[in-house]
């Protein structure tokens, strides 16, 4: 992802063809007033000229593995949002996702500038959105850190590294048609924030107790309450109005760090997260999945998903591949590239250049996440990154991670390469920023992965681990150094 300071600000002529939806039926009413305009299917505001609208990226998740979608949305000013009916952030019909992606926006940290744009809002389901129409011109730009819509200003709890206290809601939402979910407010209480293997719990391990998510007890005891909403379950307008009402009551987008909406369950997706954001989204018994709540919340702290191949949720050793429709399990963490975004473990983290060691192989004693020090006792390492370009290419620059993936303690439940030495790459973002990771490798003892790197192809080997899998000692050379070259290569596909 890119620091857009660096960049020249450019606006973009939106000329796509048949990427706006045109009311061929609708007829004006009476009534059309200056910027607004209704008709029988929708009613419209259109934007003042130089509109500016904050960029958020949010990833939906669904029963079916082979679905996904991730799509681009826009937050308009609360002064703003109450001419739309309190919806604040809304989807953007009219430009595509991947035109944005090219520009290279930071979620929370990009705004949209239009002009010409309007805001509609469907009469039949309520959903709001914004329009570009193809006459329109648009911009993408960066925020300054300082400006109060970053979201580092708004949420200050949250810096580079994610740690301190997160102070937590969760609302169970009941729709137009009195659908809510089953589990009860004591049931979600114990869900998220009191059981032995639950949001708070795991995050608090995972940490080790770096990062504390605390109830928002001043709004409910529980943390958990229920709010009733008009519209219907499975349409965008319910999250609108559910995030609306959670605002306008209770702040939520300036008093409380996490917000979690558990929504009735209608639909085929499963939850929904916004990256550098405040709320996630969970439908029906999924609120009460702990690999789920850990996930949606682990985008609002901006973490990408850790695929595999083509798969882009395949990394099942991190909590950012597939979640899992169970309650109390399983217990477990994130891979290395996300271990090092977050921070958590820098006493025993490691950047190195591999190019500097041409001709001197280096040797170095992994341990599982269980197992770091906070105090600084322990020597061995948990994370190692490989650097190529991502410091100095933020947009598209690779950067190698390695780790062990000790299926014990605060991770006992990995569902992937457990007892595994993990090659992975990240692309994108940087070593503490947004990128997808993707698991290259899953090696036994004895077994070696080669990387491609600019400057040489090196290899990475499991040489040993200790009775106890505790140790895992691994070597990093370059092919062709005059060292003993392994004979064992890793399985194809890694498990």
């Amino acid at each position: 992802m890119p620091n857009f300071s660096k960049l020249t600000s450019l606006a973009f002529v939106i000329a796509v063809a048949n990427q706006v939806n045109h009311l061929t039926s609708a007829h004006v009413l009476p009534g059309k007033d200056g910027d607004r305009e209704m008709t029988t299917t929708h009613r419209r505001h259109l934007l003042e000229d130089g509109n500016e609208c904050v960029l958020y990226l949010k990833e939906v998740e669904f029963e079916d593995p082979t679905l996904n979608e991730s799509s681009w949305s826009c937050e308009v000013p609360r002064d703003q949002a109450r001419r739309f009916g309190g919806v604040d952030i809304m989807g953007i019909q009219g430009v595509s996702k991947e035109w944005i992606d090219a520009h290279y926006p930071i979620s929370g940290e990009s705004i949209m500038k239009t002009q010409g744009a309007y805001v509609q809002k469907s009469i039949t389901t309520g959903e709001t959105k914004i329009i570009v129409p193809n006459e329109a011109s648009i911009s993408i730009e960066s925020l300054s850190e300082e400006d109060p819509r970053h979201h580092r200003q708004r949420r200050q709890n949250l810096g580079s590294k994610v740690s301190g206290t997160k102070k937590t809601l969760v609302i169970r939402v009941i729709d137009g048609n009195n659908e809510v979910i089953a589990a009860s407010k004591k049931q979600l209480e114990d869900d998220v924030f009191l059981d032995p293997v639950c949001l708070k719990s795991q995050y608090a391990a995972c940490s080790h107790n770096q990062l504390i998510i605390e109830q928002a007890t001043n709004i409910d005891p529980l943390g958990v309450i229920d709010m009733k909403v008009d519209n219907v379950a499975n349409t965008n307008a319910i999250e609108s109005e559910a995030r609306a009402r959670a605002i306008e009551l209770y702040n939520a987008d300036t008093e409380l760090d996490l917000v979690l909406f558990c929504m009735p369950d209608v639909g085929d997706w499963i939850g929904y997260g916004y990256y550098n954001r405040f709320d996630s989204w969970y439908k029906g018994p999924w609120c009460q999945s702990v690999s789920l709540q850990m996930h949606e919340v682990g985008h609002n702290f901006n973490m990408e998903h850790s695929g595999l191949g083509n798969d882009r949720y395949g990394d099942e050793s991190g909590i950012m591949g597939y979640s899992f429709d169970e309650d109390d399990t399983p217990r477990m963490c994130f891979n290395p590239a996300k271990n090092y975004q977050l921070g958590w473990y820098s006493l025993q983290q490691v950047s190195i250049n591999p190019l500097e060691y041409i001709g001197n192989p280096q040797t170095y004693v992994l341990n599982g996440i269980n197992e770091y020090d906070t105090n600084g006792n322990n020597n061995n390492k948990i994370v190692l990154r490989l650097e190529q370009d991502g410091d100095t290419n933020i947009e598209t620059g690779i950067d190698f991670y390695v780790g062990y993936n000790h299926a014990n303690g605060i991770n006992v439940g990995t569902r992937g390469s457990q007892n595994k030495v993990v090659v992975l790459q990240k692309k994108g973002g940087g070593p503490l920023g947004n990128g997808k990771s993707l698991l290259l490798a899953s090696l036994s003892p004895g077994e070696h992965y080669e990387l491609d790197l600019n400057g040489g192809k090196f290899a990475i080997l499991f040489k040993s681990v200790t009775s106890d899998l505790k140790d895992a000692t691994i070597e990093l050379h370059a092919i062709g150094d005059p060292t003993n070259h392994p004979t064992n290569h890793p399985t194809n596909h890694p498990t």
